[in-house]
């Protein structure tokens, strides 16, 4: 298999595996989510101490949907751009407009072991712990801090810019 094939085909079990990821998470499946931590991130981090980070997500946001944009994998690691979109469970106030629509742009860290892809990125603890021990892993890709928006007035306005009056 020629190397762009060979990648093509890693791309597609990288997104693969999100979308598999995903599909846990909105579905609530906790435990079954401990499965996609690499072996080292599991020695480091129980299965309920991933449940009750995740439940405490649940607890202000309904997931709905994914999108999955571009996806780098080199070797036994990917980057997976996404976006996840989702409803507050309670609705806040900013500038006397009810905010009930949120969406997060994240990278989703991936490391394949055993043959298969394992999600770094269940919460900010595993990603941090991930990126401490792959130090080359930073190096290899163009990593980006996730990006927060809600949807005002029909709009997506990103979490902590100012507001203009009037708008």
């Amino acid at each position: 298999m020629s190397g762009a094939a060979q990648n093509d085909n890693q791309s597609k079990d990288a997104r693969a595996a999100v979308n598999k990821f995903f599909l846990l998470l909105k579905s609530r499946s906790y435990p079954a989510l401990y499965e996609f931590l690499p072996s080292d991130l599991q020695q480091h981090v129980t299965r309920e101490q991933l449940a009750l980070s995740l439940m405490r997500l649940d607890s202000f946001i309904a997931i709905e949907r994914l999108e999955i944009g571009r996806v780098q994998a080199r070797g036994d690691f990917a980057v997976v751009n996404t976006t996840i979109y989702g409803k507050l469970k309670k609705p806040v106030t900013i500038n006397g407009e009810e905010i009930s629509e949120g969406r997060v742009s994240a990278q989703q860290f991936l490391l394949r072991e055993g043959g298969q892809w394992k999600v770094v990125t269940a919460d900010s603890r595993t990603q941090s712990y991930f990126l401490k021990r792959n130090a080359e892993f930073g190096k290899q890709f163009q990593i980006a801090q996730p990006r927060f928006e809600f949807k005002q007035k029909d709009k997506w306005t990103a979490l902590g810019r100012p507001m203009k009056a009037g708008r």
